[in-house]
């Protein structure tokens, strides 16, 4: 008896170590949910990803607005769309431009319309003020963009004395696109904006025009020393000076600025009241057009300039601005940003030389031309 007893105790100790054994190995899997659930939660969240996870965990990869969707500012055109496509890492462009004058202040508008489309593409856009065309700030600045090893560097190609650090850019691997002002003799990828030259041409004709019988005209130009407004200023004396009869009273620098540009012309006319036409290469025309109002001369003073932006919207529609010259600036300050974003995303190049037609506005077009600077 005490041997069967023996028998069965161990039989049953043989029993439960097996039901140990199987409960060790097998069982787990019905046995852990409930008390180690957080280990099994990833296995469920990858399997129903794609419907309740997907759009928050995928959109730096790839969720941005494709550019056929693009909601565009009032009155302006997309010279080049983004390409729909997100950079497999992130990008960095910066863009530069000169900060002193409303023309700026208009490139900056486009700058910051490209860092917006651009967000979502894994891409980030710094837009950079400069104070003033001073080729040594304009070299420092690139310097510590190429020391922060930028993707691309989006610039006013303000004169040739950027030579140098531009090409200490290219060198460095940089994309380097140029706006406004073209520096050629670079390694510079590409450049933007309107034939300047010619621009000063159409002023040369509208001043030969306008003082048919000779007289007097002077010019205001933004810096003798930027190339863009030296090849305006050539341009328009290209003109000018083969008109006989036609005198050049004097050419001065206002550095972009209006109220140098007022102080000049009402020194100017007082000097000589019987002026017939004025010419202002770049930054600050309203400041001319104001004074040539105050002294009573809006009717008596032909006045041509750039750009076609809230500071001189009124003065070219009342007329006291005849004829102005705009060169988009809107465009130059995105075009070359998404340019370099498409290079760099998916090798997609731009043509080197990116010409803008001007559009010649005045007293009886601005309105119809711009219609958004006046609503």
């Amino acid at each position: 008896m005490k041997t069967r007893t023996k028998w069965l105790a161990m039989m049953m100790v043989m029993v439960l170590g097996v039901s140990t054994l199987l409960a060790g190995c097998g069982g787990k899997s019905e046995a852990e949910p409930a008390a180690d659930a957080p280990a099994e939660a990833p296995a469920e969240t990858e399997t129903e990803a794609p419907e309740a996870e997907e759009p928050e965990a995928e959109a730096p990869a790839g969720d941005f607005v494709a550019a056929a969707d693009l909601e565009v500012p009032a009155g302006k055109t997309l010279r080049t769309l983004p390409v729909d496509q997100a950079a497999d890492k992130p990008i960095r462009i910066a863009s530069i431009c000169v900060q002193n004058n409303p023309w700026g202040a208009a490139v900056m508008v486009g700058q910051n319309y490209a860092k917006e489309v651009l967000a979502d593409r894994n891409c980030t856009v710094d837009v950079i003020s400069v104070e003033a065309f001073e080729a040594m700030l304009w070299t420092s600045t690139i310097e510590n963009c190429i020391a922060s090893k930028y993707d691309a560097i989006c610039i006013f190609g303000v004169s040739d004395e950027l030579n140098p650090v531009v090409d200490a850019a290219t060198d460095a691997g940089i994309l380097v696109y140029c706006f406004n002002g073209d520096l050629p003799d670079t390694q510079r990828t590409a450049w933007f904006g309107m034939d300047d030259y010619a621009a000063g041409v159409t002023a040369g004709e509208t001043i030969k025009e306008a003082v048919a019988d000779g007289g007097k005209y002077a010019i205001i130009t933004g810096d003798f020393a930027v190339t863009g407004h030296e090849k305006r200023r050539t341009g328009c004396r290209s003109i000018t000076d083969e008109v006989e009869g036609l005198e050049l009273v004097g050419e001065y620098q206002n550095d972009d600025d209006a109220n140098k540009a007022y102080s000049l012309t009402t020194d100017i006319i007082t000097a000589n009241p019987d002026l017939d036409a004025l010419y202002v290469t770049a930054g600050g025309p309203s400041g001319a057009a104001q004074a040539l109002e105050d002294a009573g001369k809006a009717d008596q003073v032909t006045l041509v300039c750039h750009d076609v932006l809230d500071a001189v919207a009124d003065y070219i529609a009342n007329g006291t601005i005849a004829v102005a010259i705009d060169q988009d600036p809107f465009n130059q300050g995105y075009e070359p940003v998404v340019c370099a974003f498409n290079k760099l995303v998916a090798d997609q190049d731009c043509e080197e030389i990116n010409a803008y037609d001007a559009v010649i506005a005045t007293p009886d077009t601005v309105k119809e031309l711009f219609p958004e600077l006046f609503e």
